[in-house]
């Protein structure tokens, strides 16, 4: 049973010295100041240091009481990668004064419920069906398409890359030609050739 005593006692101070260590600082009539671990003066001031290889961990968890019932706080919500508009292509050309140009935008994720998207043609702006609109009664030239995404403040929350489009004037010849046909030109039939001469008697 001594032996068990002293066993326990030696592990007791052995885990107390691995986790503290003790030295003393003084100051010599000099203004020098002393480290060691022994006391050097009288004035001798004892410092513990903790074992740089002891672990005291400081992190405490998180406080997620403001969130309600301790839960979790949800994960902010992922940015749009991209915004582009599939339709009409850049450079498309209409014909017709009373085209319908049918413009369709689309965006990476799914849209917000606060959120909704919007189409600026010449700097006007059209409100969006989803991810599309149609647009009439466009005028004869070319016409600037953007789409943009806005937020419930109506702040801007990603645009798409400005395109380009026609609308022209569809010919007489070929409604779905930018360019009048050319008339084709015909040759007059050869002429036959000449009758054989009539045999002499």
């Amino acid at each position: 049973m001594r032996i068990f005593l002293i066993l326990v006692g030696l592990a007791v101070s052995l885990a107390a010295q691995s986790q503290t260590q003790e030295i003393y600082r003084w100051v010599d009539k000099n203004g020098q100041v002393h480290y060691s671990d022994q006391p050097g003066a009288a004035n001798a001031e004892r410092i513990i240091l903790a074992d740089p290889n002891a672990y005291e961990s400081e992190a405490t968890s998180p406080d997620y009481s403001s969130y309600g019932g301790g839960r979790d706080p949800e994960p902010a919500r992922a940015a749009y990668e991209s915004l582009s508009i599939v339709q009409p292509t850049p450079e498309q050309v209409f014909f017709g004064s009373d085209v319908t140009v049918t413009v369709v935008a689309e965006l990476s994720g799914s849209l917000q419920p606060d959120h909704s998207v919007v189409f600026f043609v010449n700097g006007n702006r059209r409100q969006a069906t989803g991810l599309s609109v149609e647009l009439t009664g466009l005028p004869r030239g070319a016409h600037f398409l953007r789409a943009t995404v806005l937020d419930g403040n109506g702040q801007t929350v990603i645009s798409s890359q400005q395109i380009t489009f026609h609308v022209r004037q569809a010919s007489v010849q070929n409604p779905q030609s930018p360019v009048p046909a050319r008339p084709q030109l015909t040759q007059p039939p050869p002429a036959p050739p000449p009758a054989p001469a009539p045999a002499g008697n």
